[in-house]
């Protein structure tokens, strides 16, 4: 049975009600060219299965069971299809979550205890940690005299992306067609973007400015104007996701809010 998006956000809405993520959300990150929905209404999982450089890698999107239907292996029983599934296709690992640039976690909740102890136990291997910052939608800065901070239109930000940032060029594009970047200008130059709402409503990501361009102000400008949008659309935290420089956020007010383990299980040696 397949499932469309509205059926496996009442599924995830069911068992992880805090997540609140809605079937526009989970169509974005679990329903593209390279993904596959296995199960049915009562639990499932996503599965993208993608080609990067010679080497084929899958990703385990989602893994959900509702709660009336927890505690019978229905879990371990999803988590061996998501296996099988990335084989049959020629994954060599299959990686928990951050399968950029459209996923719904960076990795798996630190505090999703049964599901660390799922993974775990099927033989899957942590080699990192990634974690999620929250800040006040009130949050506000002043560009410098010379840079203007306005909601992006053109083709500036993924330009810019593209010369500097080139793995950000898909969430700075759709961010764009969405209404939810803003870009920084000094005589026409796009200096730095900042996005929100690309993968999952109230998430901020992705954000830079260029290193050329650093320590002046733009990057805090662009955040601020990132949290009056959220603070507009009645958000009143941003999640900063798949945080790199914790301290610039910090600066800013932003505290860890979320860390997440990042695993992998080897299918095949390469």
């Amino acid at each position: 049975m397949t499932l469309d998006a509205a059926e496996l956000a009442a599924l995830v809405g069911a068992a992880l009600p805090e997540e609140g993520l809605t079937a526009a959300d989970l169509e974005t990150c679990c329903f593209g060219p390279d993904t596959e929905i296995l199960g049915e209404p009562t639990a499932a999982a996503a599965v993208a299965v993608k080609r990067v450089g010679d080497t084929t890698v899958a990703w385990l999107l989602l893994l959900t069971v509702r709660p009336d239907h927890q505690r019978h292996r229905r879990a371990r029983v999803l988590l061996d299809a998501a296996v099988n599934h990335a084989r049959e296709r020629g994954a060599v690992e299959l990686h928990l979550g951050n399968a950029f640039p459209r996923y719904v976690w960076p990795g798996v909740d630190f505090r999703f205890t049964a599901a660390l102890a799922l993974f775990e136990a099927a033989g899957f291997e942590p080699y990192g940690a990634e974690c999620n910052m929250a800040i006040a939608s009130g949050f506000r800065a002043d560009p410098p005299s010379d840079v203007v901070v306005e909601r992006e239109t053109g083709a500036g930000a993924v330009e810019l992306a593209g010369r500097k940032y080139p793995h950000w060029v898909d969430e700075t594009a759709r961010a764009v067609e969405g209404g939810t970047c803003f870009a920084a200008r000094a005589d026409g130059e796009t200096l730095g973007f900042a996005c929100h709402s690309v993968n999952r409503a109230g998430w901020i990501g992705p954000m830079a400015t260029d290193p050329e361009r650093q320590h002046r102000g733009v990057g805090r400008a662009l955040l601020g104007a990132v949290c009056a949008d959220l603070e507009t659309r009645g958000h009143a935290e941003g999640d900063i996701a798949w945080v790199g420089p914790v301290g610039f956020y910090a600066k800013c007010g932003a505290r860890v809010s979320r860390v997440f383990r990042t695993a992998k299980l080897t299918l095949s040696r390469r």
